[in-house]
């Protein structure tokens, strides 16, 4: 079989120009529109990770800021916990204050009706009692009575401790002895108990006698500020005395 060669060489010349025209007109669009989709599909692509890591970006701002907002709710609860607290112990405080506030008016108030109660107890029961005792030992004072109270003094001064006695004749020894008494003493009762008293403090010392209508009825020796006697005054005071007592003792 004789091959053709000039037919041969038309038909390679024919297969190289289609292949060129495929190339030329199918391949490269195809190629082209594929490169384009691929582009495409990448942009999109992108877009997505961008958007997703935008979201993610965004999700992560929007947990800091519910983190942010738990902590200023927690923060502002403990705050407002803390301020009501406050109030609470502020208005306990305060109750607790003007309740003892209440409590010290009241219990000044009872001492002052006390004290206002024992003055008034204390002037009736006193000049009750001096009137009664002016009028019965002014009814009944006789030299019976102002001779007791001598012997009184002069058994008191004798009952002298000794420091005592060393004060009353170091105070005598400058001093004027002073006998005060509130009925007149008779001259025997009188140089009685002067010899009493300068036995006690010496021979030397000097006696003055006077009439004292302060005295509730007794006699009283008196020298330096040192004072030795008895009188219904002392009785009246110890009586007080034991009444502030007695009062001052009763359960409110």
């Amino acid at each position: 079989m004789q091959i053709d060669w000039l037919t041969v060489a038309a038909q390679v010349v024919n297969f190289l120009i289609l292949v060129y025209l495929l190339k030329r007109f199918l391949y490269k669009p195809v190629t082209a529109a594929m490169a384009r989709r691929e582009q495409r599909v990448e942009d999109r692509l992108q877009q997505s990770r961008e958007r997703e890591a935008q979201a993610e970006h965004e999700r992560e701002r929007l947990h800091q800021r519910l983190e942010q907002l738990d902590q200023q709710r927690d923060k502002l609860m403990q705050e407002a916990r803390e301020k009501a607290e406050q109030e609470r112990q502020q208005l306990l405080d305060e109750a607790r204050d003007e309740r003892e506030a209440s409590r010290q008016r009241w219990q000044q108030q009872a001492e002052d009706e006390k004290d206002r109660f024992l003055e008034g107890l204390r002037r009736e029961t006193t000049a009750g009692f001096e009137q009664l005792a002016r009028k019965a030992l002014t009814d009944l004072a006789d030299v019976e009575l102002e001779a007791q109270m001598v012997h009184q003094l002069i058994a008191r001064l004798d009952a002298l401790d000794e420091d005592v006695r060393q004060q009353l004749a170091n105070a005598s020894a400058s001093e004027q002895v002073q006998i005060n008494t509130r009925f007149a003493l008779a001259e025997s009762q009188r140089r009685q108990l002067t010899e009493a008293i300068q036995q006690q403090l010496g021979e030397q010392r000097e006696v003055a006698y006077q009439e004292s209508s302060q005295l509730l009825c007794g006699i009283e020796f008196r020298v330096g500020g040192q004072r030795l006697g008895w009188t219904l005054a002392d009785y009246l005071d110890r009586f007080e005395e034991r009444l502030d007592n007695a009062i001052g003792a009763t359960p409110a």
